[in-house]
């Protein structure tokens, strides 16, 4: 399908799937994460009910990460804003987006890094944490040229810290970072070593990072000022993070096949897009929707770009409503209502490509796809 796995110049990437899951949503099972005295949250309990014309209702229900274990509920405020005498912050490791499937199917996110920062309150006193940290990416000391942006703001909450408490923040490093492209393509990676400078909450902090990875520089041209490296944080959050490997995983939904139908010929930038994907299974046994992982779904928009004018492409990541179809029965079918926010922007070639991978939840492997193409108009 084209619009998945084409490269592309001069997009505007949106980082969705990454974010969604850097929101404090998190998953049981990590052996290699640290323990947390706070319950494991798990996917919402979905209605049992259907639609009037037979398909399952749209849930608006995030994905769960499996490298993510902190607290889903912070812990109440326990004393004043930290102060930067009492903080110290690494961010241990980057993880790619291709490992970990963040990046979806498009090949410049798959290409990007994300991480957690882990701070820990190394004082006696307790103190509390509010907001997304502003920063600045360091290599040898000289802050690294990409864009840079807060995610979630509006979600940010205290964050208690005891005396020798943990808590921490989401990174992401979007992919194409070509530091050293003048005439070379693929550009070699940036050496480092790398730091972040990082103000949360009023405090100023340089952030140890113990890795030397740098996004890929996949593109087979370089077009500067048409595609750019950002780096995007998100909100404080209660606990450690300790990723471990990725390891991947099957999908549930493995067997199944996908199509799409009900879509419009045509919409406009700002329009919700509904459409239907209907799961099938050709096989002689049932499929369970609700064995592990969890049965989940991308949806991803696609828009090239013309000589002029930049194009566009991102992704949001779901977990699937399986509250009235939790089965599919051997040689059966179940129709899941789909829907889609077209974002407010230009799409020169007027064409925009809907890709539907079924299995992104996490890191899985092997399921279904789908796709079609609507004009875009205004």
């Amino acid at each position: 399908m084209s619009a998945v796995t084409k490269g592309t110049f001069g997009i505007i990437l949106v980082l969705v799937a990454l974010l969604t899951s850097g929101c404090g949503t998190t998953v049981a099972g990590n052996p290699a994460a640290s323990p947390s005295p706070y319950p494991i949250p798990t996917l919402p309990k979905f209605p049992k009910t259907m639609n009037p014309d037979g398909t399952v209702p749209w849930v608006s229900a995030p994905v769960i990460d499996p490298f993510l274990t902190p607290a889903p509920t912070p812990p109440p405020a326990v004393g004043p804003t930290c102060t930067a005498a009492q903080l110290r912050g690494v961010l241990p490791t980057w993880i790619s987006g291709e490992a970990s499937n963040d990046g979806g199917m498009d090949p410049l996110a798959a290409a990007s890094l994300h991480g957690w920062v882990n701070l820990t309150n190394v004082s006696g006193k307790p103190c509390t944490l509010n907001g997304v940290p502003v920063v600045t990416l360091l290599s040898a000391g000289a802050p690294v040229p990409v864009s840079y942006a807060r995610f979630g703001t509006n979600e940010a909450v205290n964050v208690g810290l005891p005396a020798h408490g943990a808590a921490n923040f989401r990174i992401d490093w979007g992919a194409p970072y070509c530091p050293h492209g003048a005439g070379i393509v693929p550009a070699p990676p940036d050496p480092g070593p790398f730091s972040l400078h990082a103000v949360i909450d009023g405090v100023t902090l340089t952030i140890a990072i113990h890795s030397t990875a740098s996004p890929a520089c996949d593109l087979t041209q370089e077009e500067p000022g048409q595609v750019t490296s950002s780096v995007i944080t998100s909100p404080v959050s209660p606990g450690s993070v300790a990723p471990g490997p990725p390891a991947p995983e099957p999908s549930v939904l493995r067997s199944l096949r996908a199509t799409a139908s009900g879509y419009p010929s045509q919409i406009a930038p700002g329009q919700l897009l509904k459409f239907v994907i209907t799961l099938t299974n050709p096989t002689s046994a049932a499929v369970s929707l609700t064995a592990p992982p969890p049965a989940g779904y991308d949806i991803s928009a696609y828009c090239a770009r013309t000589p002029s004018t930049p194009g566009y492409q991102f992704a949001r990541p779901y977990s699937l409503n399986t509250g009235p179809r939790p089965v599919i029965a051997a040689h059966g079918a179940v129709r899941f209502a789909m829907q889609l926010a077209i974002p407010t922007l230009t799409c020169p070639t007027g064409r925009l490509d809907i890709g539907w991978v079924g299995g992104p939840s996490g890191f899985t492997v092997g399921g279904p796809r789908t796709g079609f193409t609507v004009a875009v108009r205004g």
